[in-house]
């Protein structure tokens, strides 16, 4: 095992230790595609609601993530691309950016470092982690324009970035409910 490969695991068993969240055999979030999302009701970092329901007919791109984390914080850049780009918005693209349990003045100072514009809905709780089974960040999940999850991926590696726009393409060349392609 390659040290970065050593570092994430013991990251993700860091947080499931600090979180209380740690896996059972198939008792994660990559058990979840295919099933409908579980819908979730957040306030956004400037306050604003993240309704899940709300967004059927839109792709939803949720990814749980923390300003501790360097996978996460590796994997923003990329999170920060698809939220900009016009063409996947007028497609029907949205990207949540879950922020896990942290304060919402440390998470502020943070994305204004790094000038990330993408929406956060706040999980202070984590209870929307425990809904999502999410045990490892960043977890991205793709919501469908049904609702259903389409798609699952934990940790960020090489060729994550591309392996993640090519789900939200597919998820968003699909049909919105009631619509023939």
């Amino acid at each position: 095992m390659n040290t970065r490969r050593w570092i994430f695991a013991v990251a993700l068993i860091a947080f499931g230790f600090v979180t209380g969240q740690l896996a059972r055999a198939g008792d994660d979030t990559t058990s979840l595609e295919g099933k409908p999302a579980p819908d979730v009701t957040l306030k956004t970092l400037d306050g604003k609601d993240a309704k899940l329901s709300d967004q059927k007919g839109s792709v939803v791109l949720m990814d749980f993530w923390a300003t501790w984390c360097p996978p996460c914080r590796k994997s923003l850049p990329h999170v920060q691309e698809l939220s900009a780009d016009k063409e996947l918005a007028a497609k029907g693209l949205k990207v949540w950016a879950v922020n896990a349990h942290e304060e919402a003045n440390k998470v502020t100072t943070f994305t204004k470092q790094n000038n990330y514009t993408f929406s956060i809905p706040m999980d202070a709780k984590g209870d929307t982690m425990k809904n999502y089974m999410v045990h490892g960040i960043p977890t991205t999940v793709i919501v469908g324009r049904d609702g259903n999850i389409r798609k699952v991926f934990v940790g960020y590696g090489d060729d994550s970035a591309e392996k993640v726009k090519k789900a939200v393409e597919e998820a968003l060349a699909e049909s919105a409910p009631g619509k023939t392609s």
